[in-house]
């Protein structure tokens, strides 16, 4: 019987390693996951490890799944971590807060975000601001103020994505912030097309593969729904832009991270550059982990209109960005990284 060893900590490849060598085990008459290695646990983990689990679950029924020597680790257990993935241990996701600053597992589904819009007569894309404003309050325990407009921008943004773009049925979430390292983590995933057969509605797409469609998503004024030809409601306040993405990760990067992973790919930015990452397994949907540094925030509305005209003045020096073509957006990423 193969045993996983769960990985002892919260490095993006370490967790990937993990998820391979469970993907490789697949048609197993029994795996074991070996949970004695887990100390500290951040968000992207949890959200990132208990999807992988579970549609390792779907795609082998055969397969027993054993769990050993997790019955001390409190903190998964408290955050809805075990039982996210089936394992009957901890509290159960969508628990709400505790007394600090995080926000454990939650699953939302889209249809009850459309069910809400349409009891309050409003937008779905408002009830979505009204959850990120929410969940920004309990993660900073403020109302107002730069890190929740922060926040409540880059939430909002990821779960916008989910609700109009990915075609999944629910969202996943789960954060935590320290305050006394000026650190804020946030993660979501969905179980939806992905971002290569999403992108691919745009006719001016020349992705080829989910490292091509992941460097357009991050490109400004990049958007499935809003290119030349395309019907756009713009009297509609929330018509796609195609700048979400992009700004997030802009407000990450100030002191801080932004990975998003698809299909076979994953790319990290940070104040060092883009990393590209082969997973080595397949990641249905799309999974986001957003680090923002919270001595980096500042005015909300300046930042955006900083990378607003930086990403346009960026893209237009570009030859080829016109036909979103994949080295034109791994050219305006790199260039972008000298701002």
């Amino acid at each position: 019987m193969p045993t996983i060893k769960f990985p002892n900590s919260c490095v993006a490849e370490d967790v990937f390693r993990f998820c391979s060598e469970m993907s490789a085990n697949l048609g197993s008459a029994t795996v074991c996951i070996d949970f004695s290695n887990m100390g500290r646990i951040e968000p992207f983990t949890m959200v990132y490890v208990a999807k992988q689990i579970r549609d390792f679950i779907k795609s082998s029924p055969g397969t027993d799944v054993l769990c050993i020597n997790y019955e001390d680790k409190q903190y998964a257990a408290n955050m809805a971590f075990f039982r996210a993935f089936g394992l009957k241990h901890g509290k159960e996701p969508n628990c709400g807060g505790g007394n600090d600053n995080f926000v454990p597992f939650t699953i939302l589904r889209v249809k009850s975000v459309i069910d809400e819009a349409h009891s309050e007569y409003e937008l779905e894309q408002d009830t979505i601001e009204r959850k990120a404003n929410q969940l920004s309050n309990i993660l900073s325990r403020e109302q107002n103020g730069d890190l929740v407009d922060a926040l409540t921008f880059s939430i909002r943004e990821i779960l916008r994505n989910v609700l109009e773009h990915s075609r999944s049925k629910s969202m996943e979430y789960c954060a935590q912030y320290w305050p006394a390292h000026n650190k804020v983590e946030i993660a979501v995933a969905d179980n939806g097309i992905g971002l290569l057969a999403s992108l691919s509605a745009n006719p001016y797409m020349q992705a080829k593969s989910h490292s091509d469609a992941i460097q357009q998503a991050l490109m400004p004024a990049i958007s499935a729904k809003n290119y030349k030809g395309a019907r756009v409601d713009r009297s509609n306040p929330w018509h796609n832009t195609g700048f979400g993405l992009y700004m997030i990760n802009r407000i990450c990067r100030r002191g801080g991270s932004f990975l998003i992973c698809s299909g076979d790919h994953a790319i990290k930015l940070n104040g060092e550059g883009k990393h590209h990452i082969e997973l080595g397994h397949n990641c249905n949907g799309t999974v986001v982990r957003m680090v923002l540094n919270t001595c980096h925030l500042t005015n909300l509305a300046e930042m955006l209109a900083q990378f607003r005209d930086e990403g346009y003045e960026i893209a237009k020096e570009i030859k080829g960005v016109g036909i979103y073509s994949a080295s034109a957006a791994s050219q305006m990423l790199s260039r972008d990284f000298k701002k």
